[in-house]
């Protein structure tokens, strides 16, 4: 029986519209059939469409596939704790949520999107491994099957620092282990149930007892003390190797099994960890499932075994920070990809839950979930969101509970900026152009200048004053202080644009938004947008009081503005955005204005109890879409219920204030989005060119300069340091050592700036200089400063008169206002040369004068690249005893920089030796 196609019907009647298949009968024509017998036909087809539409629409609502598996009959509960503070047992407390979000999931295979805020959750990984602890424990489930997406070689290394109590897991195994010797109906599913309980339960005899130390060409190297197992060891983890999942029954209590007792020949149950090893009979196994750029790859891989055999319980997709790097800007069509691939999985669609740490990643994963779903036949149901307040970094911190209701707040925003659009327009297609073309540099140039412009459109004072300001503050010849005067420069912050304009394809646009740029720049020398409506605002009665607090965005700038003429005017407060809060928790407040407003002051306005009744929002749109869009999933979703009146009140004001979402969103994404760092990092420098020998040292995604006796931190298997310190000519390939990107580095600055050893030695600094001055001859600050300069001058007789002023300032270091830290300006020479001639100058010896140099004057700055050997110095020091930074601080902040620090270690891959070269 031959075939034919009808082509569709473009008038209406009773041959149906699209395409049906007609038989041939007897070699005629089909157009001879009788007319009844096409009417029957296509009355049929149309009945059939009906019905498969009904029954799509009824399917988009139904319940996917419930699955339960209970376990063990009496719960437990399993106490945590990280290696940055062995002793800080506890039940999981803010990642509850998290956990049973993915429990929930599980049992009614609906998709889910989970946000973390206000701090980072953890990663997938470490979500998933706890789920699962918690799933047996708590008898919630008696297998499980995870995938865990996008799959990458550090993806795990968070869980080898969460550990887990011993005896909390061997008192699990014992019960779920009486169950199965007793013939339990859920054992009987042919896992390996009696195996994990028996290796579980040996570890109730874990006793305190160190391996021996690691050696290293004949000396020993690391001390390792382990008492507990990590949540890494606990977790039957297959990695994808050649597309498939092989055996390991090496991972099972590895850390344990090394370091203690429970190693020793004779009591390492090999046969026992095999079963747990195993992909096909461990009762409770995560798998890594790589991102590929097709659908069939991954497909093979849902063929295996286990998948076959039992399916998939839920895949857990990490959207946090580093995932989202290494997928790159389009990781939406990775995620479709992955989707394609589980729609292929045997039995069950797993469902899927996404992690994510920011509101664009939560609005993006939802979108490509629902893009996918409406295209399944029949669809699924659309994901659910979900919300978990996090107060302190990571899934195993402690819950902070806010009050049911927060007092009331009233915003006004104030952020139209319709003489920009153009402007902002013009960058933000650039931009997108170069990211699509794959010129990463480019990209950050065109970042920069949108956060340039940014800059200057919310100075909260003239450009040309805070210009005049910068230059005397950070006068040196240096990278951070030449960065921090380029701020206020568009000749200097454009550079990177400026060179796009003279070899890309777009130059022309390039061109022309540098020219477009620095003529609205010179429009604001006298006055800002911004600058024009504060002062509007201190000008009215009451409001230039201490009861006003006044945020700015950026440290640099609060510094400027406290320094200006314009801020030593004012009686109100000055803060940048990250020492709000703890501006905020000290009340008496009236009033905040906040200039600039970034996701760092919104989540302090919305969260502190203390936030005063009025706030006003003043800046461009540049950033408004990025807080909008934050702002929308904490006025919807139940678990930020209790600022869910804040956010909304928010939300309007910047909608009355002029948001404009279309372009704001456009930008925002353009610029939230990871941009490569520099690869090389120096840490051979100190004051100048470094000569000597060098150990560079490549990890997957850095090369690291050290000098030879240069301290590198090893990451370990210990509880009592997580890391240990090794002279980097000690380094080996295959060692695991802490590499800091720049977001790290430079919050490790700013801890290292007000430590308290740094602001003590500061003091010291600031009494000796108050000790010079009231012993130097003249009746006033200038004529002391003439003094001192007549002095300098014997020694070197080419200072110029302009140095008058610095000096004035050197002789009043002690004058200095305190920051809300406890910080100060040190209010020194800029470099090591005029610091030591000034000291020189005044009696002070020059090994004293080094002491307030190294200990004093530049810890309480950013340390400089020209100082990378110091700054890794102290690194270690602080990685090493946190404790002594802190000047005893509790808001969690020390936590959340070290859970970062352990999220930070690469594996060495190779291990260099440079003689030395000038490299100036």
């Amino acid at each position: 029986m031959t075939e034919h196609r009808i082509a569709p019907s473009s008038k209406r009647g009773n041959i149906p519209q699209g395409v049906c298949w007609l038989p041939r009968r007897g070699g005629k024509d089909w157009g001879q059939r009788d007319r009844s017998s096409l009417i029957a036909d296509a009355g049929r087809a149309k009945g059939e469409r009906i019905r498969s539409l009904l029954e799509t629409r009824a399917n988009a609502n139904r319940p996917l596939g419930l699955v339960s598996r209970p376990g063990v009959g009496t719960a437990t509960v399993t106490r945590y704790t990280t290696t940055a503070n062995p002793a800080g047992w506890a039940p999981l407390s803010a990642g509850g949520v998290a956990v049973d979000t993915v429990i929930d999931a599980i049992g009614d295979g609906r998709d889910r999107v989970l946000l973390g805020w206000p701090e980072r959750p953890g990663n997938g990984f470490t979500l998933a491994a706890l789920a699962m602890r918690e799933a047996r424990a708590g008898g919630r489930l008696a297998s499980a099957t995870i995938g865990v997406w996008p799959w990458r070689g550090g993806l795990a290394r968070a869980a080898r620092s969460a550990l887990v109590h011993p005896e909390d897991v061997a008192q699990a195994a014992r019960l779920a282990l009486n169950e199965v010797e007793g013939g339990a109906a859920w054992s009987k599913d042919g896992l390996g149930h009696r195996s994990l309980g028996m290796v579980e339960l040996r570890l109730k005899d874990l006793v305190l007892k160190n391996a021996p130390a690691r050696v290293a060409r004949g000396r020993q190297r690391l001390e390792i003390l382990v008492r507990s197992p990590s949540l890494l060891e606990t977790t039957a983890v297959f990695a994808p190797d050649s597309g498939r999942y092989a055996a390991d029954a090496e991972q099972v209590l590895k850390r344990v099994r090394n370091h203690t007792f429970l190693g020793e020949a004779g009591a390492g149950m090999p046969r026992q960890r095999a079963d747990v090893g195993s992909p096909d009979t461990s009762p409770f196994a995560l798998f890594g499932l790589p991102a590929e750029r097709s659908s069939p790859r991954l497909s093979r891989l849902m063929a295996t075994d286990r998948f076959a055999a039992r399916g998939l319980d839920a895949v857990v997709v990490d959207l946090t920070g580093q995932s989202r790097a290494e997928l790159g800007d389009h990781w939406e069509q990775g995620l479709t990809v992955l989707l394609e691939a589980l729609d292929a999985a045997p039995g069950r669609r797993p469902p899927v839950v996404a992690v994510c740490e920011d509101p664009f990643a939560l609005r993006g994963a939802t979108r490509a979930l629902r893009s996918h779903a409406v295209r399944l036949r029949p669809r699924r149901q659309a994901p659910v969101e979900v919300g978990v307040y996090l107060s302190q970094p990571g899934f195993l911190a402690a819950a902070s509970t806010l009050p049911e209701r927060l007092p009331d707040v009233s915003f006004t925003a104030d952020i139209k900026d319709a003489e920009l659009v153009s402007i902002r327009e013009k960058l933000v297609t650039l931009g997108r152009r170069l990211r699509e073309g794959g010129d990463g540099i480019g990209a950050r140039g065109v970042s920069r200048a949108l956060g340039f412009l940014r800059r200057v459109a919310s100075l909260p004072l003239g450009i040309e004053e805070a210009r005049v300001t910068a230059d005397t503050l950070f006068d040196a010849d240096d990278e951070v202080d030449s960065a921090i005067r380029a701020m206020l420069r568009p000749k200097m912050a454009l550079g990177q644009l400026a060179e796009i304009a003279a070899t890309s394809p777009d130059g022309a646009l390039a061109k022309d938004a540098i020219a477009s740029i620095e003529a609205r720049t010179e429009k604001w020398l006298a006055e800002t947008p911004v600058s024009s409506k504060l002062a509007d605002m201190l000008a009215r009665d009451g409001w230039n009081a201490a009861t006003t607090l006044v945020a700015v965005p950026e440290r640099r700038i609060a510094e400027v503005l406290m320094a200006s003429d314009c801020g030593v005017s004012w009686r109100c407060g000055i803060v940048d955005h990250a020492e709000l809060g703890a501006a905020l928790a000290k009340g008496g407040l009236d009033r905040v204005i906040v200039t600039g407003p970034s996701a760092t002051a919104v989540r302090a306005l919305l969260t502190s109890p203390s936030t005063p009744a009025e706030v006003v929002l003043l800046g461009d749109a540049s950033g408004s879409a990025l807080l909008a869009g934050e702002l929308g999933p904490l006025a919807r979703l139940p678990g930020f219920a209790p600022i869910a009146a804040r956010a909304a009140a928010m939300q309007q004001a910047l909608k009355r204030g002029g948001l404009d979402e279309r372009l704001d969103a456009g930008e925002s994404e353009f610029r939230i989005l990871p941009i490569a760092e520099s690869r090389d990092i120096d840490l051979t420098r100190e004051g100048g060119a470094y000569i000597g020998e060098r150990v560079v040292i490549s990890t997957g995604s850095h090369r690291i300069a050290y000098r030879p006796s240069s301290d590198v931190l090893v990451f370990t298997a210990g509880e009592a340091r997580p890391f240990e310190k090794v002279d980097a000519r000690e380094v080996e390939v295959g060692d695991q050592i802490l590499v800091l990107n720049e977001d790290a580095r430079e919050r490790i600055r700013q801890a290292l700036a007000t430590s308290r050893t740094s602001l003590d030695q500061l003091k010291m600094y600031h009494d000796r200089i108050e000790q010079i001055r009231a012993t130097v001859p003249g009746g006033t600050d200038v004529g002391k400063a003439r003094e001192v300069l007549r002095r300098m001058r014997e020694t070197d007789p080419s200072l110029p008169n302009s140095e008058l002023g610095n000096i004035q300032r050197w002789l009043t270091a002690d004058r200095a206002a305190p920051a809300e830290d406890g910080a100060r300006q040190p209010r020194a020479a800029r470099d090591w040369s005029r610091f030591k001639l000034f000291m020189q100058a005044n009696g002070v010896s020059e090994m004293l004068a080094k002491t307030f140099w190294r200990f004093a004057i530049v810890p309480t700055r950013s340390y400089r690249v020209q100082e990378g050997f110091q700054f890794n110095q102290r690194v270690v020091q602080f990685v090493l005893d946190p404790e002594s930074f802190t000047r005893g601080r509790t808001d969690g902040e020390l936590r959340g920089l070290w859970l970062s620090l352990l999220d930070a270690v690469d594996d060495v891959e190779r291990v260099e030796r440079d003689k030395g070269v000038n490299r100036d």
